[in-house]
């Protein structure tokens, strides 16, 4: 059986870290699913990419972009709802990677889509392995299931 006085320690110092890098992943899934849903064309120009102005297509890039942020809006929630934490933790990896492992299956199928393009799919890898690696990481504790010590350790995964 662990201290009391540790585990509540630890268990506050795991929340506020879970805390900001779930705001992170958060905030970019906003960010970039708003960008996408209201102003697409300047979204995929950032990329470096053209984008014409075909209704139906800017319609299908609207809304993967809504998706996106509705994610983020999730996402978010596990900041400031504890017992939203496991859901949003595993949302972010699977956006996230999902996206990136995406583009990488793109690259392998159709070539380089230019570097813009690639350093986005890198930091799509990046905060999706960060998220996959928070909820390994946290699996066992309580921070991510907004939980004292008195309410126990079970060994619940995320």
């Amino acid at each position: 059986m662990s201290n009391p006085r540790t585990h509540d320690t630890t268990t506050g110092k795991e929340s506020r870290v879970l805390q900001v890098i779930l705001i992170v992943l958060a905030l970019t899934l906003v960010i970039f699913g708003g960008w996408r849903l209201l102003d697409p064309i300047g979204f995929y120009a950032f990329s470096g990419l053209e984008l014409s102005d075909d209704a139906g297509l800017l319609s299908e890039v609207r809304g993967a972009g809504g998706i996106i942020m509705a994610c983020g809006i999730v996402v978010g929630l596990g900041a400031v709802r504890p017992a939203w934490s496991r859901t949003s933790v595993a949302l972010a990896a699977v956006v996230f990677l999902s996206l990136g492992l995406g583009r990488l299956l793109g690259v392998a199928l159709d070539g380089s889509p230019g570097a813009d393009v690639i350093q986005g799919m890198a930091i799509e890898l990046i905060l999706g392995g960060l998220a996959l690696f928070v909820s390994f990481k946290y699996r066992d504790g309580n921070a991510q299931l907004g939980r004292s010590a008195e309410e126990g350790t079970s060994s619940r995964g995320i």
